[in-house]
């Protein structure tokens, strides 16, 4: 009987452990609740498990291709207003506005399930990619700046609302840090 009691202890107590080390995994970080704040601000149309999503996707883009989450977030931003099906007038396409006719044949490569331009609109292939392409941009980019002028084919405006996005995220960052000290 003392055994029973005992076996059943120790399994209630694996189990509140299993629980509270998943709800600490699944606990947003500051980065997270910052990039969910900025896209809930620039589309407060998307709903919490949208803005979720989406925050989940630019981490894991940005840690698979080691960028920072908070610039993948800033063109979101600043290329879509964090609008998914978004498209430009020179056939940009998704969250981060990838050029659909310039990349097409490594999008299809690297994403077989994509066969059209519509297809792209998938907001997890769209920043893999379009992060892949920053990525690629600031390997041959001294800077943040350079990555984001090759990114954007050179545009100043776009680039210098990008840096200071990321700026401000930052900024939120060290209130934060300063409030806990």
């Amino acid at each position: 009987m003392m055994r029973r009691r005992l076996f059943c202890a120790l399994i209630l107590v694996l189990v509140v452990c299993g629980v509270a080390c998943a709800a600490a995994k699944k606990t947003p970080g500051n980065r997270e609740r910052n990039i969910y704040q900025l896209f809930t601000k620039a589309n407060p149309k998307l709903d919490a498990g949208t803005v979720k999503k989406y925050v989940d996707i630019v981490m894991a883009a940005g840690e698979k291709y080691k960028q920072d989450p908070y610039v993948i977030a800033a063109i979101i931003v600043h290329e879509s207003t964090v609008n998914a099906k978004a498209v430009s007038k020179g056939g940009d396409y998704g969250l981060m506005q990838v050029r659909w006719k310039v990349h097409e044949k490594a999008i299809k490569a690297e994403y077989p399930k994509v066969k059209k331009a519509s297809d792209f609109f998938d907001a997890r292939t769209n920043v893999f990619f379009g992060t892949r392409i920053l990525s690629e941009c600031a390997a041959k980019s001294k800077d943040t700046r350079g990555a984001l002028m090759l990114y954007s084919g050179g545009g100043e405006k776009i680039t210098a609302k990008v840096l200071n996005t990321v700026k401000e995220l930052q900024a939120m960052d060290k209130a934060v840090k300063s409030k806990k000290k």
